[in-house]
């Protein structure tokens, strides 16, 4: 293939030959990167050629003409359009000089039926922006704030060595009762019931379902039923304690021992008189819900064959698809099972559904925020299930940057830009309203892998990707769309490399951005004071992904590098703890507000002080939500998640100090809320 030939199969499937990387500087890739991309990619072409003229769904934005697809009409023709809410409208389309016609501006947005002669279409039009912060809080420029926790690590009585929903609902009253109006939470994607070892929230199964792990069987069952059916597992003496009381989750044994124990509920007091609540859910659920559950099923019989029954796509070739008639008899054959599945589901839902309650009975103004994660495992039930809409052989990542030298591969798989048109962007809209379907509010990671993703063949090396370009306008304008139908705000994370235009596109959808303080800097490197902050964002101490403030100041992330041998050479980790100094006097500067206040020593009680000062100014920053992360209110040194490695930090595992509980009653915490929440009454 010529290079000619090659860049014109690249550019029509939107991957981009140049990009401009973290620096400023121009990046190329290489002729044989993009072949092998296009190797993978053949599927999508076959359908790019097969797309039909009308597509199924059009998206467009009240009071501004919606363009339609060249050649649609090749004169003057009707239009007919049935509106969601019943009304119609009725007019002509004239088509331009290059074939394409403009369908006149529509006020009212929704999702509606648009009849063109014989051909029908679902039109979406969007609102220019998506729900505010102002909105929720029913007042302009408001300064609100809230807490962010992950959800597996906090504790409750009885919950068996995994946080659960109930935690959540504890917190959010907490947090409430001391003024704060959101809780972020960690995602709550469902995993793999079959394989608990893969157990990172990002990294889900399905982002359409819930992660059952996280549902607290208190919810629905009585306490006797509980404790019967606990009675009855014969667990060694003291395990439950153990895995109660341990620092750090043992993910395998505590899901072994709560999924054995949802099994005996189901089939001792569920299976003989099925709630009618629960017929319902599932019945709502439709085939997606059963999918999933078959799914669920179908991995669990396929893992005990061994390691590749992990993987769908090593299945037999009949199990590899949903509708086939194998699958089809092996739900019939595992019908328990199935259901199983099906009920695990519902009692999540309601445990999280009274977590969302709870949050809300208790006055905070947004409630809980969720969080969609980029991606999917390819090996999961949604790619199983909708294996069309997304880039199967492919995973995401993130090109080289100033923190990964080397790029990320992260080992998911996204939406594909060409399945996803071919049918109507279903995934997409599904995947946000599981996401919209219980908080005030919804956390989209990596968010600008609405306009590109860095695509990398799999198994191949990050240096090996390109940038995948997707049809960002339509994306965004249906998160407006989904966004004003749930009354939920839209945070978009947004730190990395990022393109010159996708700031100020999300900016006008009103999808905000994250502030982080780490790298709230000017040029020249010197911190932001708290006015300089973006007002369209919301404003952090820290991330999952980044050093809690007492871990910075300590240097803790530097130890870890070294411990990991991430740093590089022992000149490149003395260069690298000097700068930290620089920046912690940086730093301190711009909190303190007084160049003449001392230096806080690099102690535990030095740090302490500075994660005082840390919570008081992101209060005072000029963004609309301020959110201090628990382990930030509680003081804590170690971060939930080091990227870039798998085993050798305990990534996802740290469960919240076991003395503390309710965790935002100690006296440290509670000092760091009333001086967020004073930060954020100055004018």
């Amino acid at each position: 293939m010529d290079e000619r030939t090659l860049s014109a199969r690249a550019r029509a499937l939107g991957l981009s030959r140049r990009w401009r990387d973290a620096t400023g500087q121009m990046r190329h890739v290489g002729n044989d990167s993009l072949r092998h991309l296009l190797r993978v990619l053949n599927k999508e072409e076959a359908v790019l050629h097969e797309a039909p003229l009308l597509p199924p769904l059009v998206v467009g934005e009240v009071d501004r003409p919606t363009p339609l697809p060249a050649g649609v009409f090749h004169g003057k023709g009707a239009f007919r359009l049935e509106l969601e809410d019943g009304g119609s409208v009725e007019g002509f389309l004239h088509p331009h000089g290059d074939g394409t016609c403009l369908l006149p501006a529509m006020t009212v947005p929704g999702y509606h039926r648009l009849h063109l002669h014989d051909a029908m279409t679902t039109l979406a039009i969007a609102p220019a922006r998506c729900c505010s912060v102002a909105k929720r809080a029913g007042r302009r420029d408001p300064r609100l704030w809230g807490v962010a926790a992950q959800i597996y690590g906090l504790r409750m009585p009885h919950d068996g060595g995994i946080g659960n929903f109930s935690a959540v609902e504890s917190l959010a009253r907490q947090a409430a009762a001391q003024g704060a109006d959101a809780l972020a939470l960690s995602p709550v994607h469902a995993m793999f019931a079959a394989a608990p070892e893969r157990y990172s929230p990002y990294s889900p199964s399905s982002r359409l379902f819930l992660n059952v792990l996280l549902a607290d069987p208190h919810c629905v069952f009585s306490a006797h039923d509980i404790t019967m059916a606990m009675h009855a597992q014969h667990e060694a003496p003291g395990l439950l304690s153990r895995l109660q009381d341990a620092d750090l989750i043992d993910w395998p044994r505590a899901a072994q021992v709560r999924m054995r124990l949802l099994r005996r509920l189901y089939d001792h007091v569920i299976a003989p008189a099925p709630p009618a609540a629960m017929t319902e859910f599932v019945t709502a659920g439709g085939e997606d819900l059963r999918r999933h559950a078959i799914f669920e099923a179908l991995h669990a019989q396929e893992i005990r064959k061994g390691p590749q029954g992990g993987n769908w796509r090593m299945w037999p070739p009949c199990l590899r698809r949903p509708d086939s008639e194998e699958v089809r008899d092996f739900a019939r054959l595992h019908a328990a099972d199935v259901e199983f599945h099906g009920f695990v589901q519902w009692m999540a839902a309601t445990s999280l559904r009274r977590a969302c309650e709870g949050a809300r009975n208790a006055g905070m103004k947004i409630g809980l925020i969720m969080d969609l994660a980029v991606g999917v495992d390819p090996g999961g039930s949604q790619c199983w299930a909708q294996h069309a809409q997304f880039l199967t052989g492919l995973s995401i990542g993130a090109p080289p940057d100033v923190l990964s030298p080397m790029g990320q591969n992260w080992g998911l798989t996204g939406f594909s830009p060409v399945g996803l048109r071919h049918h109507g962007y279903a995934a997409f809209i599904q995947t946000l309203r599981a996401g919209f379907a219980h908080g005030g509010g919804l956390r989209i990671d990596h968010v600008m892998g609405l306009q590109r993703l860095w695509i990398i063949p799999e198994g191949g090396s990050p240096m090996d990707g390109a940038y995948l370009a997707f049809p960002g306008a339509d994306l965004m304008r249906l998160i407006a769309l989904e966004s004003l139908r749930h009354e939920a705000i839209v945070v978009g994370e947004d730190l990395g490399t990022v393109a010159p235009s996708f700031r100020r596109d999300a900016r006008r959808h009103a999808i905000m951005g994250m502030s982080v303080l780490w790298f709230q800097r000017h040029a020249d490197g010197t911190f932001m004071a708290p006015p300089e902050w973006a007002a369209g964002s919301i404003g952090m101490t820290s991330t999952h992904d980044l050093p809690t403030v007492a871990g910075w100041w300590l240097g803790s992330d530097l130890d870890w590098r070294e411990r990991l041998r991430q740093a590089g050479p022992r000149q490149h980790l003395r260069t690298m703890r000097a700068r930290r100094q620089e920046d912690r006097r940086a730093l301190w500067q711009v909190l303190a507000g007084d160049g003449h206040a001392p230096l806080p020593p690099l102690t535990p009680e030095g740090a302490q002080a500075v994660v005082d000062a840390a919570a008081r100014f992101i209060g005072m920053s000029a963004a609309e939500l301020a959110i201090l992360p628990l382990e930030d209110a509680l003081g804590l040194v170690e971060q939930p998640n080091l990227p870039g490695t798998v085993d050798g930090h305990p990534n996802w595992r740290r469960r919240y100090p076991a003395g503390v509980h309710p965790p935002l009653s100690s006296p440290d915490a509670m000092h760091r809320l009333a001086l967020l929440r004073k930060g954020r009454e100055m004018p």
